[in-house]
């Protein structure tokens, strides 16, 4: 493997001597992933957050976590991984941001092993792996096949039945199958790099290469929570709230906590009235979040 390489921006110290640090960290196939680390107890477990779609290390979990843990003494590095914002285009001097658009489902396990990487370089070798929506088949993916020794257990915030369904959703059914079509279409053409746009539930469209929306959010995709989590052997905690998006249904966390290896060991939780974002309900979120760590560090 070739070796990885870490960058430091700007460090700080804050009023209760909790270091925060802009970190870029670079992988194996050189993609950077910026993020920012929070320290507080090294003897603790340290958590990596990880961000849902199209979003980034400092918006939804990232946005409001890394304050809750770290004032309980937990160090965590919320960071980006290569399906960060939307990317953007190749410059002929300059790395493309990879983004939605572009991304490769398989990939995820070179963002989790250089993350993982880099915390054990600052000494943290006892982690967990938080992904929140689109995340949560990546480090369950990455976790199932490679069996990182140092992930102690993982935190499923609001998952996906798979990227397909969830898409589908997002999509619509009738959009879904145009996209299908249409990035089928293309790639049998030799034209997998061309954009197709979906509309989608919300005020933007979804954008992809017509080779990323096969591989990602294709029929035949492995990104699917469900099927992942039958071999991994750590403790889990799965949370949805009670608004959350139809895919994150009661039924879909409770199979996916009966398919884990040990479902006596894993955590499944559900916040009343909380939607896909928590919003206004951070707070319930990230103490459920601590009390779930506690357990996990008493158990070392």
């Amino acid at each position: 493997m070739e070796t990885l390489g870490f960058t430091v921006g700007m460090r700080h110290t804050g009023s209760k001597g909790m270091k925060n640090e802009l970190i870029g960290v670079e992988t194996e196939d050189e993609i950077v992933l910026h993020g920012a680390l929070y320290e507080a107890d090294p003897k603790k477990l340290a958590v990596i957050i990880q961000h849902g779609a199209a979003m980034n290390f400092y918006t939804g979990m990232g946005r409001f976590l890394p304050g809750i843990l770290t004032g309980h003494g937990y160090t965590c590095l919320s960071a980006n991984n290569r399906g960060h914002d939307f990317g953007t285009a190749p410059d002929n001097d300059k790395k493309p941001v990879i983004g939605l658009m572009r991304d490769t489902f398989r990939d995820c396990i070179k963002d989790t092993r250089a993350l993982i990487s880099f915390m054990s370089s600052r000494g943290y070798k006892r982690l967990v792996l938080l992904g929140h929506s689109q995340a949560i088949p990546k480090i369950v993916y990455a976790q199932n096949k490679a069996q990182f020794p140092e992930v102690q257990g993982l935190a499923l915030i609001s998952p996906p039945p798979s990227v397909t369904q969830m898409m589908r959703y997002l999509a619509t059914d009738d959009f879904y199958e145009r996209g299908l079509f249409k990035a089928r279409e293309l790639s049998d053409l030799g034209m997998g790099e061309q954009l197709i746009v979906l509309k989608g539930r919300g005020t933007m469209p979804w954008i992809f290469t017509a080779k990323t929306f096969l591989d990602f959010y294709g029929p035949g995709t492995p990104a699917d929570t469900e099927e992942l989590v039958r071999k991994v052997y750590c403790p889990l905690l799965i949370s949805r709230g009670s608004r959350d998006f139809p895919p994150v249904s009661r039924d879909l966390v409770e199979r996916i906590k009966a398919n884990s290896v040990h479902p006596d060991t894993s955590l499944l939780i559900e916040i009343p009235g909380a939607d896909h974002f928590y919003d206004g309900h951070e707070e319930e979120l990230g103490n459920m979040i601590v009390k779930w760590l506690d357990r996990l560090d008493m158990n070392r």
